[in-house]
């Protein structure tokens, strides 16, 4: 059963292209997924983002690069701990 809200962006704000891989670091996305995910329909966005997990668990668990506001929610944890 497919949900009936629409699919929004998977981008973190961590806008990166790994030289390498040429994915996104922060949404393992491509370029050409990024400038056409606003064009592409539902079943497309929902087929990339079964993708963007694939890809980002090949890289291995935590290597999505973290945003500043994720860094910084961190650092007050472990400063409050």
């Amino acid at each position: 059963m497919e949900p009936d809200y629409p699919i929004p962006s998977p981008c973190v704000g961590v806008c990166q292209i790994d030289a390498r891989t040429k994915f996104c670091l922060g949404c393992f996305r491509t370029l050409k997924e990024v400038a056409r995910w606003s064009r592409f329909a539902e079943e497309e966005k929902r087929a990339v983002v079964a993708e963007l997990r694939k890809r980002q668990a090949a890289a291995g668990k935590g290597r999505r690069r973290v945003t500043r506001r994720e860094a910084r929610r961190r650092a007050g944890r472990a400063a409050g701990a």
